[in-house]
């Protein structure tokens, strides 16, 4: 009887170790299917981003290549025109600096004050 126990114990125990190995075992499939797939979708996500930058560059490319794109730029860089166009060329007008517009605001300011009654001044910074 007392070998029984024996036997019966060491069952009891191997089938615990046993379980536990299982368990063991299972938790790091388990860990390793996880972080397969959070590699997946972190490529998913990085094809999706290369899809939209490969479709930017084809738009890009194909943009390039268009006639307009070519005319733009001839007219641009090299100065040229179609026959039938004339080029007509627009200074553009000298910006004021800031110490020019203080000026001309002070000397307006000046000029409009000559004659105005103080109401009418009043009016105007009020309103």
């Amino acid at each position: 009887m007392a070998t029984r126990k024996w036997w019966v114990r060491i069952v009891v125990v191997a089938v615990l170790v046993l379980i536990g190995w299982v368990l063991s075992i299972s938790s790091k499939q388990i860990e390793r299917n996880r972080r397969i797939q959070d590699e997946v979708s972190s490529l998913e996500i990085e094809a999706a981003k290369i899809r939209r930058e490969n479709e930017t560059l084809s738009e890009k490319i194909s943009y390039f290549s268009s006639d307009n794109f070519r005319e733009q730029e001839a007219k641009k860089k090299l100065g040229l025109k179609k026959t039938a166009e004339t080029v007509v060329v627009i200074n553009p007008r000298p910006e004021l600096t800031a110490e020019k517009k203080a000026v001309q605001n002070l000397q307006g300011e000046y000029e409009d004050s000559v004659d105005v009654p103080n109401y009418e001044k009043w009016w105007k910074i009020f309103f």
